[in-house]
Order: C-alpha cells, then structure tokens, then sequence
C-alpha cells in the first residue's frame, strides 16, 4: 500500500499540470517555482506529460491489481483519510465541474437567483468565470444536488475561494467515505467470505481520482442508492424508496432502478434475478445512450453495483472498463481539447480494455 500511496501522491502533483492558466489556487512562495514548471509541462510539452500520465496510471492500476488479488479485507481507514486529504488539495485536472457545482451554490447563496433559471454568463463580472466552462447553461443537476450543495456553499461567506474549493471537494469526499461504508456492510452480508470485493471500489484508481481529485458529485447519488438497496434487503421498503428517490433527486438516472425493486417483490420468478448484476447492466446502458456524452466518471454509477455482482465475469468485465476509462484520457492530454480525433480515439481506448477481462478474472477474483 506504500507504493499505492506514493504513485497517489506523484498524480496529486501531476493533477496541477492541467490548472488553467487564468486560476491562482495556491500562492505560496515556495510553489509557484513548482506550479510553472509542472504547468509548462502540461500546455507546452504534451507528448511527455501524456506518457507520465500513462506510466502513473498504469503503475496505479498495476499495484491496486496485485493488491486485490491478495484478498486483502482489513478497512485501512487511515489510509482512505490519507487518500481523500490528498485528493482534496489536489487539481480537477479533468473537469470543471466543480467549479460549475461552487458557482451554482454561490448563485443561491450570495446572488440569491434560482441556478436552474439563470445562467452563470449573466454573471460575468465575477472572476469565477475567468476560468469556468459551460457558463451558458442552466445547472444540469436535479433540485436534491442543488440543495444539498448549499451546506459546503456557505463557506462563500468567508470570501475565500481556496477554502470553498476544499469544502465542496471534501463534501464530496464524505460521500465517497459514506459509500465505503454501506459497501461494507453489504460485502459483509452477501459475500462474506469475499472481502476484497469492498477493496476493489475503495481502491479503484478511476473512482479514486474522478471523486477525490477531480470532485464529481456521482457518489453522493451512488452513496444513496446503495443505502436504498440495503434497506430493500432488510425488508424497509420506504426507507429505500426515499433513498432512492433522493438519490434520483441527484442525477435523475437512479429512479430506473426502483420498478425492478418491486417486480422482484411480486414475481417469484424474478427473484432469482441478481439485481446487482441488472443495476450494472442498466446503469451502463444509459450512459451508453449518450455517446457524445460518454464520459468516464458515469461508470461509477455501474461500477458501484457490478462490485456486488454474483457473477464473477460481471465484476471482471466492469473493472476492466474502469482501467480503460481511465487510460482514454490520454488522447485528450496528448491533443490539448476534446475534437476529433480524441472521441474515436478515447472510445476506441475504452473498448479495447474488455480484452483484459480474462486476464482480471483468472489473476484477481479466483
């Protein structure tokens, strides 16, 4: 886990080699010297910080693989408050969404206007915008996000935007700790004999760097969802209809599952349908029906179920695709913007990572 922790920290330092050129995060004396360089690698020297990003990924998938495959079970707790703090401070080098997420909050907060209404460009005198995108468009997440990112929100009233920064990638974070813990419980009950099946999310390079690093909000709706399905499993059915309807509030995409929650109740036919595995399937099928919206982080939303599947293949085949949405931005570094070629080239990355699969079931889940 050493190794895991130093090639961790080694892409914490290399998240800042995308930091936009218009945003000052940390103003420290001693860092700046190192910002530049690293900056200048990351706009100006593209080829070889493609292939630190690859040799870092891989070597992080490499360690996080021979991990899993020694059936590793003990919750290193102090090892996940390491990766989050680290994470917290890091650079979303992939996304601004966050960005996006800190503007809507101080747009209800201090600007006092709906963010599903107007539009960050109405605001243009705020230096915020300097360097966020999709400043054109409505907040594209349901009412529950909005409200609840009112909480890491309020720290607008500091007039600090480092610190605001840090508490809604922390607010994040706590999700993501949340969701450790309801895997837990249900690796426990369902797979007791299987522990690394909680490891393999915990430690999942791409989920461990879309969340803490890069600070996506999915596993606020994924933390929801799961807590639903261990209240399904014990029985209290409206607890998990409001969790998943919660959790729906998030992303919307989670309300599909809820129908199957009940057919499983009023068919004994379908209970012996792994629902895990279906959620999965379902999950993954909708991000597909957004090809020019492909993007890497909606696996989790599958990935967080498939952990739990009953088939061992299913498990295989989505780890890999986690390894290959990881790999695909590279095409993106190495170009510098998301047009053609980089969407072929990240899709065909993507699709190329299934042929891991045989070697992840035979090498990881015997």
């Amino acid at each position: 886990m050493i190794k895991f922790l130093f090639v961790w920290i080694l892409l914490c330092l290399f998240s800042f080699s995308q930091q936009d050129l218009n945003l000052t995060l940390y103003n420290f004396s001693w860092w700046n010297p190192i910002r530049i360089w690293i900056q200048h690698l990351g706009f100006y020297q593209r080829p070889l910080n493609t292939v630190i990003f690859l040799v870092l990924s891989l070597l992080l998938i490499i360690i996080y693989l021979n991990y899993i495959r020694k059936k590793h079970s003990t919750p290193e707790w102090n090892v996940l408050i390491f990766l989050t703090l680290s994470g917290v401070l890091a650079y979303p080098l992939f996304s601004y969404d966050v960005f996006n997420y800190l503007f809507n909050a101080k747009m209800v907060i201090i600007y006092h206007v709906n963010p599903h209404i107007k539009t960050a460009i109405e605001f243009a005198f705020d230096p915020l915008l300097r360097f966020m995108h999709n400043v054109q468009t409505p907040a594209p997440y349901a009412y529950g996000w909005t409200g609840i990112s009112l909480l890491p929100g309020l720290v607008w009233f500091s007039h600090n935007f480092t610190l605001t920064f840090w508490t809604m990638k922390l607010f994040v974070a706590l999700f993501w700790l949340g969701q450790l813990w309801i895997l837990k419980k249900l690796v426990n009950r369902l797979f007791p004999h299987e522990p690394w099946r909680w490891s393999l999310f915990a430690f999942c390079p791409l989920v461990l760097i879309e969340t803490l690093i890069v600070g996506h909000n999915d596993v606020v709706m994924m933390f929801s969802a799961l807590l639903s399905y261990w209240f399904f499993l014990n029985s209290n059915k409206f607890k998990s209809i409001i969790l998943l309807i919660f959790s729906a509030s998030i992303k919307y995409v989670t309300i599909l599952l809820l129908p199957f929650y009940y057919l499983q109740v009023l068919s004994l036919k379908a209970k012996r349908i792994d629902l895990p595995t279906l959620f999965s399937v379902i999950l993954l099928g909708v991000m597909l029906t957004r090809p020019g919206q492909l993007h890497s982080w909606y696996l989790i939303w599958a990935f967080s179920f498939a952990v739990l599947a009953k088939s061992k293949w299913v498990i295989s085949i989505f780890t890999a695709l986690t390894i290959g949405a990881l790999l695909r931005y590279a095409p993106y570094l190495y170009f510098g913007h998301w047009d053609p070629p980089v969407y072929l080239l990240r899709n065909l990355i993507w699709l190329g990572s299934i042929f891991f699969t045989p070697f992840i079931k035979r090498k990881m889940v015997k």
